[in-house]
């Protein structure tokens, strides 16, 4: 059974997006760059405590007017306070630049693999901004599937078959190769079950490898007026 940990990740939080340029002002629960949506706040939770070793879990929620969904991250350490770091690392590097791309264009960018893109979903037009593959594990990327692309492919398709009608989606899926050689698939969107995306993931050819790693890769859709679009697609030329 998971725990509240009184630990103020928050700090941590708020200092990350500092460190990318991003004026943060905090109302009574959620913090806000320049005083606009979305919002964003963290908790931490102990999931397991082993003794010599403890498994946390980050929960890393976006406020929006009419919505919300939440990112979460695990990691196993010596301490909570490292487990708390190494989520911090895995966020930065894999889901941050993705709300950078997404929502806060005047933070200080990272090069690291975000993606965007114009997509007819429904019959209307959504901004796609796709993140990079976050990874985790002991064998070296390229060896865990033969063509990594396969994995972009099943979740457009995934998505592009979902009845999309919201301004707003927030599409996660994780793959999960155990040390137990048990695979896991694990596709959300607005932190609802999304089967079909999490059938066609499971169904690539992953390797069974004996060693843990895990694939991680967050989808942001937002719907676009013809004014907006226009405005893209005119930065794109610059």
């Amino acid at each position: 059974m998971s725990q509240l940990l009184d630990i103020d990740v928050n700090k941590q939080l708020v200092a990350l997006l500092e460190a990318h340029d991003m004026e943060v002002g905090q109302t009574e629960e959620y913090f806000f760059i320049e005083g606009l949506f979305p919002g964003i706040v963290a908790q931490a939770f102990l999931m397991e405590d082993f003794g010599e070793s403890v498994v946390v879990q980050v929960d890393i929620t976006m406020l929006f007017p009419n919505d919300s969904f939440v990112e979460s991250f695990v990691a196993q350490a010596a301490t909570a306070e490292d487990a708390i770091e190494n989520i911090f690392q895995q966020f930065e590097a894999n889901v941050l630049h993705t709300f950078i791309m997404a929502f806060w264009g005047k933070a200080k960018k990272v090069e690291n693999g975000v993606g965007t893109d114009i997509w007819t979903l429904n019959g209307q037009r959504y901004e796609a901004v796709i993140s990079n593959y976050g990874y985790r594990g002991f064998d070296e990327f390229d060896s865990i599937i033969p063509e990594i692309d396969t994995m972009y492919d099943a979740i457009k398709s995934s998505i592009e078959a979902y009845p999309v009608t919201k301004d707003i989606y927030a599409i996660r899926t994780v793959y999960t190769n155990g040390s137990n050689g048990e695979q896991i698939t694990e596709g959300l969107i607005n932190n609802e079950e999304f089967p079909e995306l999490q059938e066609a993931v499971s169904k690539l050819a992953w390797s069974r490898s004996e060693k843990f790693y895990s694939v991680r890769n967050l989808v942001l859709l937002m719907k676009l007026s013809e004014g907006a679009e226009e405005h893209i697609e005119k930065q794109e030329e610059v």
